[in-house]
């Protein structure tokens, strides 16, 4: 070791202290911080200097004169020297013989301490008051001097290799020796003591060279009163507190160890390899009952004097703003000394550093983040970044419907992609995302447009990202469940969602009115693709489960049947040989069925002043005349004419490039994707242009694909629009998959993506199991679906999710009526008082019975003879249920004169089935004195009373 810094404590945030060490150039330095220019560097001045002009091997600074230091040498001579009057002769304690000083250490009081090595019959650790006036002449070498006297002497012929005093006792000293002291630890751990200044009952100590080692000591281990005036009768104990191995490279040394003098347990260790290491040293838990009975047992206070079991928290190494590598490369840049500053602890935890370059440098250790939790309402809190700092919340948005929260939320990020954009445009950046693309309004997909203001990365900031995170919660509160209709207004902030819900309700409604089965085949939920290639994939055997036909039934021709069973209107599309097929695939795109369909919905629209979106369904129907008039009528703005007269003035025939360039040129300042799909189609006049036209809904281009496209290019397109929609999850996309198999891989991308398993759950609840029942997927499904449950109840609507369960089970039935899944078991019972066995008189049902099968239970006597009017009985055993507390007969039994009341039930007929009548035969128990009553002479006698009608309750039950 070369050099050495030392941290002065007494230093303040306006006052900081240190002392430079060279050891090789014999020089001490005591500095005063001039400035921090940032967290890593510092300036400072020189206040004193002392040039020793002897090499040394040991020194120590005095904590409360920082002018003076001691200083040990080879030799065995300890100097006192004074840093700020270097002119003065230093004070010289010289041993008995000449031998190495190993260590030094003052303490509070003004005492110094000096460890020396090994030699038979003289003291090797002695305790001097260098202020004290010389008692005695010394010679050695034939000089002559005054030196004072040690006052205290010890461990005679046993060499000393370290010490230190404690601050809280200063009479208290650790040393590395033999001998019979207070207390003796045995371990080869003898180097670097340092004295934990927090908590003084620790201190640590390393063994530096071959399979390196550190140790940490409780000071309250072994026999704490052992000593006796003038005698010394000590314990030994081998046992540390903590063993640490740091796992340094073999040939390395532990250099230097300090504790922290601001941050509790906080160890620091260097190596001559430049290895820098904090360790946080934390006690284990001690159970309250524990330190309850030691304290009952020796005494009131008396835990503390006991050791505690320490364990290592983190290990962690330091970091400045020079990066690791450039460090590790360079080995002037290593350290080489350190101490630890006494900066404020909510800081961090900071050191001051000597590199082997022999300047300066301040680490700093990483604040620890604190701890983070998420409420499942969507509160965000943060613990503080170091000990004893407050605690943040982050909550999400108020008060607001989840249509206008998210709204607001893709406005706040569409405003921040766009100061981003110009920022980058400033800088001379621009067109690092595609021009206007950044901003959200340049040429961009439905989908792209979707994942730029839904994404968390594109939002303004955590709160608009937490608000996000309770969409789902808002809408299952405003009635997002399995209604498409309600559904549709409840997304109305997602056009891709309310597309994707009016897809399902018409096919849902196809489903109830069973126009969609053909020979008992189930064609319910397909999708164009499949309707397109003839193939149903694994959904076939499911849709094949209630007809006669074979599993390698004619697809395609079950599709020109179905078509002509549906009467499809033939209308304008090119050449065609599958021309079923396509009417099929309009009708489930849900396309408008015929020309003067078109002209209703045209004229609807103009007069709703969406003039634009009318052109386009009409040239989507090559009905150019009406497109025309509709960008003429109704009020039409200058954009429209300008439309109106493109869609006049296309060129027939020859490609024109000068129109071409004009359209491209207007389409760039366009946002409405209609208007950019009418420019698109004038200005090339092919349909692959508007399929090209990305911003356009994919609905709307799969329905130009399929109108316009020849048979063998709409094959292509269907095929690579498909698999792009599901890598995408690109919910716009279930048009293409329909609910099948295609489908929840397509929903697997969207939850990856948005996070959304509410609606691929509520969306795939029409299908599974009723199409899709393979154990891959159909597990798949049940983990979103559980997924989701878990959710609700976390939100605490449990209602909403039993209103889910009973949805569920309710689509899980076959076209014909079969029910698919077992119906939930029995979750709340009547139990006997006695042996607590369900009162129920019916068996279990077996495990391979289907919900919808019907059971049968015999009973051996006439459920209206003698035995079953006494009352329901314990089929265990045989024990009434209790009676009721108003009208003292066994509740289970038939309503009081039953005769006249099942005589009264079959004259009333369905009134006798209203709910009211029916809760009248039901058992209620208060749950404060657990009597029992018939439900209807509880609500009389408690509409006039408040106490219990049982004598001698005196339970106050109402209220």
């Amino acid at each position: 070791m070369e050099t050495a810094i030392r941290w002065a404590p007494a230093s303040t945030p306006d006052d900081q202290r240190f002392l430079y060490v060279d050891i090789k150039g014999q020089e001490f330095k005591h500095c005063k911080v001039t400035s921090r220019p940032d967290k890593f560097t510092l300036t400072y001045d020189v206040l004193s200097a002392f040039s020793h002009g002897s090499e040394f091997r040991s020194f120590d600074w005095c904590p409360t004169e920082e002018n003076l230091v001691a200083v040990g040498h080879a030799s065995g001579d300890v100097v006192v020297a004074h840093l700020d009057t270097g002119a003065l002769i230093p004070l010289a304690l010289p041993s008995k013989v000449q031998r190495a000083c190993h260590g030094l250490a003052w303490n509070s009081s003004g005492l110094l301490a000096a460890g020396l090595d090994k030699f038979r019959g003289d003291y090797c650790l002695n305790i001097w008051d260098p202020h004290q006036r010389p008692v005695r002449m010394a010679s050695r070498g034939g000089s002559e001097r005054q030196v004072p006297d040690p006052l205290r002497r010890y461990a005679n012929g046993e060499p000393v290799a370290s010490v230190r005093f404690f601050n809280d006792q200063p009479s208290l000293l650790i040393a590395e020796s033999h001998g019979n002291p207070s207390l003796q630890f045995s371990t080869r751990c003898v180097h670097e003591l340092t004295v934990n200044r927090l908590d003084e009952n620790y201190f640590a100590s390393c063994a530096p060279f071959d399979n390196a080692s550190i140790c940490i000591w409780d000071r309250r281990s072994g026999s704490r009163y052992s000593t006796a005036a003038g005698t010394s009768s000590g314990t030994v104990d081998a046992g540390h507190v903590l063993e640490i191995r740091p796992g340094i490279a073999s040939g390395s040394t532990i250099q230097s160890l300090r504790f922290s003098q601001t941050q509790r347990g906080r160890l620091g260790m260097l190596t001559d390899r430049g290895i820098f290491r904090a360790y946080h040293i934390a006690k284990d838990h001690s159970p309250d009952e524990l330190r309850a009975a030691l304290e009952k047992t020796v005494g009131r206070g008396s835990s503390k004097h006991y050791p505690e079991q320490l364990y290592t928290k983190t290990v962690r190494d330091f970091q400045t703003s020079f990066p690791p590598k450039t460090r590790s490369k360079d080995s002037s840049q290593r350290v080489s000394a350190f101490d630890f500053m006494t900066t404020d602890p909510f800081d961090g935890l900071e050191a001051i550093t000597i590199l082997n370059d022999r300047n300066v440098a301040v680490y700093s250790l990483p604040l620890v983040c604190g701890r983070v939790s998420l409420s499942p309402q969507g509160a965000l809190v943060r613990g503080g970044f170091a000990h004893g700092q407050d605690f943040r919340v982050f909550a999400p948005a108020q008060g607001s419907k989840a249509a206008q929260a998210t709204q607001e939320i893709q406005d706040r990020a569409s405003k921040k992609m766009e100061s981003t954009m110009e920022g980058k445009e400033a800088n001379g950046k621009a067109g690092e995302d595609g021009g206007k693309d950044s901003g959200g309004t340049g040429i961009i997909s439905s989908r792209q447009r979707r994942e730029k203001l839904l994404l968390p990365e594109k939002l303004a900031n955590v709160q608009d990202a937490l608000t996000l995170m309770t969409i789902p919660r808002l809408r299952l509160r405003e009635g997002y469940t399995l209604n498409p209709e309600r559904n549709q207004n409840i997304v109305s902030d997602d056009t891709a969602l309310q597309d994707l819900w009016a897809w399902i309700e018409r096919a849902h409604t196809r489903a109830s009115d069973g126009s969609m089965i053909i020979h008992g085949v189930d064609m319910n939920y397909l999708g164009v693709q499949s309707i397109w290639s003839g193939n149903l994939g694994l959904s076939l055997e499911n849709r094949l489960a209630s007809s006669d036909l074979d599993d390698d039934v004619d697809v395609p021709k079950l599709i020109e049947q179905l078509a002509k069973k549906l009467d499809l209107q033939e209308t304008k599309m090119c050449d065609t040989d599958f021309m079923p097929q396509r009417q099929l695939c309009l009708y489930i795109c849900g396309a408008i069925a015929s020309v003067d369909d078109l002209e209703g919905v045209v004229t609807q629209l103009v007069e709703e002043r969406q003039h634009t979106q009318a052109a386009a369904f009409a040239l989507f129907h090559d009905e150019t005349e009406l497109a025309y008039k509709a960008l003429r009528n109704n009020r039409p703005t200058q954009a429209h004419k300008l439309l109106a007269m493109a869609i006049a003035g296309a060129p027939r025939g020859d490609p024109n490039f000068d129109w071409e360039e004009a359209c491209a040129e207007i389409a760039k300042e366009l946002t409405d994707p209609f208007a950019k799909a009418i420019l698109a189609l004038v200005s090339k006049g092919s349909w692959e242009s508007v399929l090209r036209e990305t911003t356009l809904p994919l609905r709307y281009r799969v329905e130009v694909a399929v109108r316009w496209l020849p048979d063998d290019q709409l094959t292509t397109y269907i095929r690579d629009t498909s698999m792009e929609a599901v890598q995408q999850g690109d919910i716009e996309g279930a048009v293409l998959t329909g609910l099948d198999h295609a489908a929840m891989d397509l929903f697997q991308s969207y939850i990856n993506k948005f996070n959304d398993i509410q609606t691929a759950v509520l969306v795939m609840n029409y299908a599974v199991p009723r199409l899709v029942s393979d154990a891959f997927n159909a597990n798949r499904f049940h983990a979103w679906r559980e997924t989701y449950r878990q959710q609700m109840n976390s939100w605490k609507m449990h209602l909403h999710r039993a209103k889910f369960d009973v949805d569920s089970r309710n689509l899980a039935v076959s076209w014909d009526g079969r029910k698919l899944t077992r119906s939930q078991p029995q979750q709340v019972s009547l139990v006997c008082n006695y042996c607590t066995r369900p009162l129920s008189q019916q068996e279990e049902r077996p495990d391979h019975q289907l919900a919808g099968a019907e059971s049968t239970h015999h009973t051996p006597n006439n459920p209206l003879g003698s035995a079953q009017m006494g009352g329901t009985v314990c089929p265990k055993c045989g024990r009434h249920m209790p009676r009721c507390g108003v009208c003292s007969l066994w509740l289970g039994s038939p309503h009081p004169l039953s005769r006249a009341a099942i005589a009264d039930d079959s004259k009333k007929g369905e009134e006798a089935h209203r709910p009211e009548e029916m809760l009248k035969r039901f058992v209620v128990f208060c749950i404060k004195c657990n009597h029992g009553y018939h439900a209807d002479h509880a609500k009389v006698w408690f509409s006039r009373h408040k106490s219990c009608p049982v004598s001698e309750c005196g339970c106050i039950c109402e209220g």
